[in-house]
């Protein structure tokens, strides 16, 4: 049987696309993500399934390639979200109606989902555990609420799951390795971010001692200012969360955590300038061990902000003998 004209993901060493014409063989595949039942509505199927096995989550694509219905049970403990890649036919509980959806949904905790999918389209389908989910939200919003509500879902989510199953295209004919390992990590990372900043939940006011965190962090800037330190590697260092420590930083001093990073790695700059020996130190040196990847940008920045070249800084300033 052809498929009128759809695209489907490629083949991926990481995914083992499997295809099959028998319901069983597809609904167990997809079992290791949630548990759920097929009825084909036709004599015969044409279905594929993909899974991505991530650290502690999971992306699967499936097309039936025929008419199904498929039912979920409540979902209990597992966030699993549904990215329909085309017009899907959902009812959640006892509803007399259901509703075509087009974009990411969550499947009900309390209730069960019946869902019509497109036949040749298929569906995406990301499932996290709840606790990792109420990690990573924490870390984003600083509390660990746990998005459940199948509705209020921006496109976000199905961006998402849309660009990280076709990223995973590329990694055709990779070996398992480090790369391929961080690969993965980073596509979980955004895809439980999408799914935190899709739910609509708003996240708790927390309460914290601004200036006691704003010392902590200039502290551990002290220490940690070098080349590819992150705002995530700074609200991880003082046991914030990202959305905490840029109100540590905005109220304290009127900046985001980057431009205080950038400030803290100036100010080493000038101080590691001012007592350098010019014909043993390169400004190079200083700018790479500051933290600064590009010579040119450090330049531009150092003269704003002290009003002389680091050429200048390093030539004026040399110790005397």
């Amino acid at each position: 049987m052809g498929d009128r004209g759809r695209t489907e993901p490629g083949t991926h060493p990481v995914a083992g696309l499997v295809r099959s014409t028998q319901a069983v063989v597809l609904r167990d595949e997809v079992a290791a993500v949630t548990p759920h039942e097929v009825t084909p509505l036709g004599s015969s199927l044409d279905g594929a399934v993909g899974v991505v096995r991530m650290e502690t989550s999971m992306l699967v694509f499936v097309r039936y390639g025929g008419d199904v219905i498929v039912e979920s049970p409540p979902t209990a403990n597992r966030v699993v979200a549904t990215v329909p890649l085309g017009p899907m036919h959902v009812t959640i509980g006892s509803s007399p109606r259901g509703e075509v959806k087009s974009s990411g949904f969550l499947l009900s905790p309390q209730d069960r989902t019946l869902m019509k999918p497109d036949p040749w389209a298929g569906a995406l389908v990301f499932a996290a555990d709840e606790e990792r989910v109420a990690d990573h939200r924490s870390m984003v919003f600083g509390d660990e609420l746990v998005p459940r509500s199948a509705e209020a879902y921006s496109p976000m989510l199905t961006h998402a799951c849309r660009r990280a199953w076709s990223a995973t295209e590329a990694l055709a004919g990779q070996a398992s390795g480090p790369v391929l390992d961080h690969f993965l990590g980073t596509v979980e990372d955004q895809l439980l971010t999408a799914l935190v900043l899709s739910s609509g939940a708003q996240a708790r006011p927390l309460a914290f001692g601004g200036r006691r965190h704003l010392d902590a962090l200039r502290q551990w800037l002290a220490d940690h200012h070098g080349p590819g330190v992150t705002a995530t590697d700074m609200a991880r260092g003082v046991g914030l969360s990202i959305r905490q420590l840029q109100a540590v930083t905005r109220d304290g001093l009127g900046v985001t955590p980057l431009e205080l990073l950038r400030e803290v790695r100036l100010e080493r700059a000038r101080e590691l300038l001012s007592v350098a020996d010019p014909d043993a130190v390169t400004v190079a040196r200083v700018a790479h061990e500051c933290g600064f990847a590009h010579l040119g940008r450090f330049s531009a920045s150092y003269r704003r902000r002290f009003g002389e070249t680091p050429s200048w800084s390093l030539r004026s300033r040399r110790p005397s003998a």
